[in-house]
């Protein structure tokens, strides 16, 4: 009987003690991962508005046993705007070539695109030995440049060589992130993403396109998910009353600790009056 007697007033602290550990707990702010956050293109000679500061690389990479070992050189972007890969063996190297040198640079653009018009930067890209003899690749060692375009939302462009004052399209496609292409190549130079359409310059007051829409998108994702963890530190507003009374938790420890001295003396009341109805017998 007397365990029964106990059982509702443990119970009842038990759940007074969870609510108030819930209450003096309460959730962590949320996670703001799962979005890739893209940082915004750098231009050499930037528009208004834009930020500017594009850099490039450069690589010494030694010669073994007269090939050439895995080339991959990219600026230094965390997006990287320009790279070069090249498997082992991948480049012709002349005979008696100790070194590869790489050198990526953004130049001041030049010549012209017949189907659209170049999209952020231009692109120097040279390798040669050491002697400044400018290095070739088969095709079939898929040798690659990769260039971002200036819209991370961009699935569709294409990847050109400037030749003759003119810029001849590579066969393209998407590195699948941030709005990058890939072309293979086999010899290098001045290289430059080319887009449809018009250039800003011409385009700029004809509205807004749906590229600009798509990029203001991704510009709001890349905020969202770099802002996450400011988001997650930030303070309250003092109009804030989302949370509970800073006073209740402790309240309730309190009345927990109550109700569970209360039933302890209350079972052992219980006890004494029981053994004193019984007296005890000796044998």
């Amino acid at each position: 009987m007397a365990r029964r007697n106990l059982a509702l007033p443990v119970l009842g602290a038990g759940l007074l003690f969870i609510v108030a550990a819930r209450l003096a707990l309460p959730a962590a702010p949320p996670l703001y991962d799962g979005v890739v956050p893209i940082t915004p293109y750098l231009w050499l000679d930037p528009p208004p508005g834009e930020p500017g500061g594009a850099t490039g690389a450069t690589a010494d990479i030694p010669v073994r046993s007269g090939k050439s070992p895995l080339v991959a050189v990219a600026t230094p972007e965390l997006e990287p705007q320009a790279q070069i890969f090249g498997p082992p063996g991948g480049l012709t190297v002349p005979p008696g070539a100790r070194t590869i040198k790489v050198a990526i640079q953004p130049v001041p653009g030049e010549g012209v695109a017949t189907d659209g018009h170049v999209d952020g930067n231009v692109y120097r890209i040279a390798v040669t030995d050491e002697n400044g003899t400018a290095l070739t690749a088969p095709a079939s060692a898929r040798v690659s440049v990769v260039l971002r375009a200036t819209d991370p939302a961009r699935a569709e462009a294409t990847i050109a060589r400037l030749s003759a004052g003119s810029w001849q399209p590579l066969k393209t496609s998407s590195s699948g992130f941030g709005g990058s292409f890939i072309s293979v190549v086999t010899e290098f130079g001045d290289f430059a993403v080319i887009v449809p359409g018009p250039g800003p310059s011409t385009a700029a007051t004809a509205g807004p396109t749906a590229s600009d829409a798509a990029s203001v998108v991704a510009s709001g994702l890349s905020a969202a998910s770099s802002g996450g963890s400011a988001l997650s530190n930030a303070p309250i507003p003092p109009g804030d009353t989302s949370g509970p009374p800073v006073w209740l938790a402790p309240v309730l420890v309190v009345l927990v600790l109550l109700l569970a001295l209360a039933a302890y003396r209350g079972a052992t009341r219980r006890r004494r009056r029981r053994y004193q109805g019984h007296p005890i017998r000796r044998r």
